[in-house]
Order: structure tokens, then sequence, then C-alpha cells
């Protein structure tokens, strides 16, 4: 992103016409906006680019650029490599997971094919979760496997 971005007022872009905005974005990206872009659009991301330089974080250019080289490591596509890496990163096969629930202590033990608790193998982490709670849940969000977890 060029220098101009530091300058850009956010609450100014509000008031901001689609001709204007049209320059700040040629100014500070380097190339034209999408023509499908509307004055909206154009708002935000304008105002998202000047946030994260404002803040020293990574602007949507930097993350599109980021995005390119993990698919071209992956081998190119979206999902072409997916089905190839692990689906919970941080427990692998002989994993053992405590849940506490409804009382209980519950153990999971992660194997190759998904997972086994109470001497049952299931494909899943989400299949264990839901025959633990009997609602449907995301597993790894279940069992904490993701930052997000509430359960």
């Amino acid at each position: 992103m060029k220098a101009s971005a530091f300058s850009l007022d956010i609450p100014q872009l509000e008031e901001t016409d689609a001709s204007t905005l049209r320059q700040l974005w040629a100014s500070s990206k380097g190339t034209n906006p999408p023509k499908t872009f509307t004055a909206r659009l154009m708002r935000l991301a304008l105002a998202w680019d000047a946030q994260a330089v404002r803040d020293g974080r990574e602007t949507g250019q930097v993350l599109q650029a980021w995005n390119r080289i993990i698919k071209s490591q992956n081998g190119g596509g979206a999902g072409s490599n997916l089905a190839q890496t692990s689906p919970y990163p941080i427990s692998g096969d002989g994993t053992r997971i405590l849940k506490d629930w409804g009382g209980t202590t519950h153990e999971v033990l992660v194997t190759e094919d998904g997972a086994t608790w109470s001497g049952e193998s299931y494909t899943s982490l989400s299949a264990v979760a839901r025959a633990m709670t009997g609602t449907n849940r995301n597993g790894p969000k279940f069992f904490g496997l993701r930052e997000s977890a509430k359960s």
C-alpha cells in the first residue's frame, strides 16, 4: 500500500463521492477498483486498509498475496490439498482428549480412522460429540481444539 493510505481520514470516506473514491483507490492500491465495486464497497475496502496500516496489521493486498503463496505451495486450486491434511491439526493418531460433559469426564481417543469413545468407533470428532450430547455439534470446537470453543 502506498503512503497515501496513511493520510486517509476514515470518517471523511463516508461523505466522499464515487469518483474521488476511485482516485483514492488508484493512488493507494496502484490499480483501478473493480468495475463492479460500488462506492460503499470502495469505502469499506479503503477503510479496512487504512485501519490495517494505522494498527500495524496486514492489508488486504498482503493477505491476498499470502493466499496466493499458500495456494501455490498446495498445488493450485482451492481445496486441492484438503484431503491430504489432518482435519484436527493439533491432535494426531493416539491423542487422548478429555471432555467434561453432563457432570462426567469423557475420554476420546483419536485414531487413524476417526475417534473412539465408550468402546465405539466414530468417523469424526463431530460424530462423537453428536453421540455424547444428542445434538449436532462441531467436534473440534466442542472438544476445545479451536480457539473459539465455548462448549
